[in-house]
């Protein structure tokens, strides 16, 4: 009776490993099936979060470091350190180097250009380790100080990095089963990675990671893109991933539909880690892709637009006042998607007129998510009568005198000084 309790348990067991994985938290945003460990899609413009599952664990992150040895390089021709045309020399050191490689041979020279193409199409181990050392003059590790600084800039909380291409450092001076040294990072740190790289460099990344094929006709190279989503209409980036320990990864951009006029360019930025195989990849990227065209950006709000009233402190002249948007305003939403606003007011100390944000009006969907807001300013500012800016001012030094006497931090009402 044992044995048949004991084959029945591991029968489920093998049958619940093989069925496809579901998650309430994506249910409730439309993707019935995933496959990852982490994931998150994202858009670049107002950064909204459609649906995210584990998003800020840190986990190995294989080749998608490339998309930040591609970022720095970028800064260093920016800056004027390198150029595309530099004649790169191939050494030895920078072909110690295991994995994929765009097959380069020690003493032969290639253009920098060659290597980034190189580096984000065929994830080429040797090609990062080439840029890294042309960029900082054969000291790659003063180059992965560059990556980890530009991480901690951008606001990647979760991310370290000890190398320029995702592979796995292994001491084998140590007993077997130590685990290796290894790039780290969150879906959620990539998604912020991908989304200011294109912010800085849009057109220099497009321009590589949109091609299915390119070619080094010096060489007689082909770049075949790794990307399994590039054949999908409009992706047109960004990075795959892999090593044993990673699993199968992607982080992918996609333009997205507008309504409207005047609305700016924007992408999904979709990222899948920690997939079993290549198909699950394809699966987990896939279903975020759809969800995502779900989506479009629209501008709910131009710059001047009256947007909401509010009323300052108890002064008769400053009751009703209409606010207006700052800037335009625009936020990712599905079609008929309802959402609710919120009027958020500012303590300000000083003097405020007609130009000082004095309030933020914030759009939020049915989860509760801000899904953008927009700095509210008031034209009523700059004419109040000069009995008004008193009595305000008069307020304002009670309220400090009272919170001296009673030592209390408690946040005080919306208050202004206007001189």
């Amino acid at each position: 009776m044992k044995k048949i309790s004991g084959l029945i348990i591991s029968l489920m067991l093998i049958i619940s490993l093989t069925m496809p994985v579901s998650y309430a938290q994506y249910k409730e945003k439309g993707v019935a099936e995933i496959y990852s460990k982490n994931s998150i899609l994202v858009d670049q413009l107002t950064g909204r979060v459609i649906t995210e599952k584990d998003a800020d664990e840190s986990v190995p992150l294989a080749s998608i470091s490339k998309v930040m040895t591609f970022y720095v390089a970028q800064d260093a021709l920016a800056a004027g350190e390198v150029k595309e045309n530099d004649l790169v020399t191939i050494t030895k050191d920078m072909l110690k180097v295991s994995g994929s490689t765009m097959h380069l041979k020690e003493g032969e020279k290639v253009k920098f250009i060659e290597l980034l193409k190189g580096l984000m199409l065929v994830s080429a181990n040797d090609g990062a380790i080439a840029i890294a050392s042309h960029v900082c003059n054969g000291d790659v590790d003063a180059f992965v100080d560059r990556m980890n600084e530009k991480a901690k800039k951008i606001g990647m909380k979760n991310t370290y990095f000890i190398n320029p291409n995702g592979l796995p450092i292994y001491d084998w001076s140590k007993p077997e089963g130590t685990p290796p040294k290894q790039n780290h990072s969150s879906a959620r740190d990539i998604s912020k990675m991908a989304i200011a790289l294109l912010d800085d460099y849009e057109e220099e990344t497009i321009e590589i990671t949109s091609k299915r094929m390119d070619k080094d006709s010096s060489r007689d190279f082909n770049y075949y893109n790794t990307n399994p989503l590039i054949v999908y209409p409009n992706v047109d980036g960004l990075k795959t991933g892999y090593t044993d320990l990673a699993g199968y990864c992607l982080v992918f951009t996609n333009k997205m539909s507008s309504k409207g006029e005047d609305v700016p360019e924007n992408r999904m930025i979709g990222v899948v880690m920690g997939n079993w195989c290549k198909e699950d990849r394809v699966k987990s990227a896939t279903a975020l892709y759809k969800l995502g065209e779900n989506y479009h950006t629209e501008k709910i709000c131009k710059k001047g637009d009256n947007v909401a009233s509010g009323c300052i402190e108890d002064i008769d002249e400053l009751q009703n006042i209409s606010l207006q948007a700052k800037d335009d305003c625009c936020a990712v939403i599905k079609d008929n998607e309802e959402y609710t606003e919120k009027v958020k007011y500012k303590k300000i100390d000083g003097s405020i007129n007609e130009n000082t944000v004095v309030a933020e009006l914030e759009y939020i969907d049915e989860y509760g998510d801000v899904i953008s807001s927009v700095d509210l300013v008031s034209s009523d500012l700059g004419s109040i009568s000069i009995l008004s800016r008193l009595n305000l001012f008069a307020k304002k030094v009670m309220r400090a005198v009272n919170m001296d006497k009673t030592d209390e931090k408690k946040e005080l009402p919306y208050s202004v000084v206007v001189f």
